[in-house]
C-alpha cells in the first residue's frame, strides 16, 4: 500500500486540497460524532479559517487557549496557528460548518496590504463570538450563505467573492472595538514552531518506529523541551499523541479499505497486530473488527 503522508510546505504548514486551486476556497460541515475520539486533531495552515455551530458544543483550541463554543457561536482562526477541537459530550453530536481560504485568494496589491497584512500581522490568535453577539449573528449568517453556494453553479467565484468581502469586513468591524476578548499569541513564537515541526514529522513518519530522539533531533529541542511544549499546545505526551495519530489513521482504513487487521496495523506503525488490537479496544472501546462493522455515526 502506497503512503499518502499529510502534505506540507517548505514552513511546515499542511497544504490544504482546494478543489479548485485557481480559486483556493474551501467549505465543510464537520460531524465530530464520526471523528475517532470526537476529536479533530491538532493541526495548522496559512488559511484563515472561520466556523459556526450547527449543532452541539465544541472545546476548540487555538494555541494554549480552550473557547468554549455553544450553538450558533463563530470562531475565527487566524493563519498559521496551530488548532485544534473536539465535541464536548460524547453523548451529544456536535456539528460545525466551516469556510477556509488563503491569504492568496487576495492577491498582494492595495486591498490586500490595507485589509488583510494588518490580522495577518497582529499577535492574535483568535476569537470566539457568542451567538447574541450581532456581529456573531451576521458572521454566522454569511458562513452559512458561502456553504449552500454550488461550485457549479455561473457566477459562483463572484458570488462566493462578494461573501467573503462581506464576512471579512464583519470580522475588520469586531476586531475594531476594543472591548472584545481576544486569543493573543503569548507564548515566544519559536515555541510554536517546535510543536509544527514535532507534528508535521509524527504525520509525516507515523508508519515508522518513532522515538522521542527522532522528534528532539528534527526540531532541535531538548528531551524536557518536548514534552514541556507538546503537552502545552496538544495536551497530550509527545507518544501518546503518536499513537493516538495512528489510531486515528487506522480507524478510517478500517472503514474506508479492504485490507485486513494485521496489514492496516502493520501500515499505521504498530509492532504487532496483538498490540494494535489492545491500543484500539483501549482507546475505542471495542476492537478493530468490530469497529470495522460497525454503522458509522450521522
Amino acid at each position: 500500500m502506497e503512503k499518502n503522508p499529510v502534505k506540507t510546505d517548505k514552513d511546515l504548514r499542511e497544504l490544504i486540497d482546494y478543489k479548485d486551486v485557481s480559486f483556493p476556497l474551501d467549505t465543510w460541515a464537520d460531524a465530530y460524532s464520526s471523528f475517532p475520539d470526537y476529536t479533530l486533531n491538532c493541526h495548522w495552515h496559512n488559511a484563515f479559517e472561520f466556523g459556526t455551530v450547527i449543532k452541539g458544543s465544541l472545546d476548540f483550541y487555538t494555541g494554549e487557549a480552550c473557547l468554549k463554543l455553544e450553538k450558533d457561536d463563530c470562531i475565527f482562526v487566524n493563519s498559521n496557528v496551530l488548532h485544534m477541537a473536539k465535541q464536548t459530550d460524547p453523548h451529544g453530536p456536535a456539528v460545525m460548518s466551516g469556510v477556509g481560504f488563503p491569504p492568496s485568494l487576495f492577491p498582494d496589491g492595495s486591498i490586500f496590504q490595507k485589509y488583510f497584512q494588518p490580522v495577518m500581522k497582529m499577535p492574535l490568535q483568535g476569537f470566539r463570538i457568542e451567538a447574541g453577539n450581532p456581529h456573531g449573528q451576521r458572521l454566522a449568517g454569511i458562513i452559512k450563505d458561502i456553504c449552500r453556494l454550488s461550485d457549479e453553479a455561473y457566477g459562483y467565484e463572484l458570488r462566493a467573492l462578494s461573501l467573503l468581502s462581506r464576512l471579512w469586513l464583519e470580522t475588520l468591524a469586531y476586531l475594531s472595538e476594543k472591548d472584545h476578548p481576544f486569543v493573543l499569541k503569548e507564548t515566544p513564537h519559536h515555541h510554536g514552531t517546535m510543536v509544527k515541526q514535532m507534528i508535521s514529522y509524527i504525520q509525516e513518519h507515523f508508519a515508522d518506529n518513532i522515538t522521542i530522539q527522532d522528534l528532539t533531533d528534527y526540531a532541535h529541542v531538548s528531551r524536557s523541551e518536548c514534552f514541556r511544549f507538546f503537552r502545552r499546545y496538544t495536551g497530550k505526551k509527545p507518544m501518546e499523541y503518536i499513537n493516538e495519530y495512528r489510531l486515528l489513521q487506522a480507524a478510517g482504513l478500517l472503514r474506508d479499505t479492504s485490507l485486513s487487521i494485521s496489514e492496516i496495523g502493520s501500515f499505521c506503525g504498530f509492532c504487532s497486530s496483538s498490540y494494535f488490537g489492545k491500543l484500539f479496544k483501549e482507546k475505542y472501546g471495542i476492537s478493530p473488527l468490530a469497529y470495522r462493522k460497525e454503522e458509522p455515526a450521522n
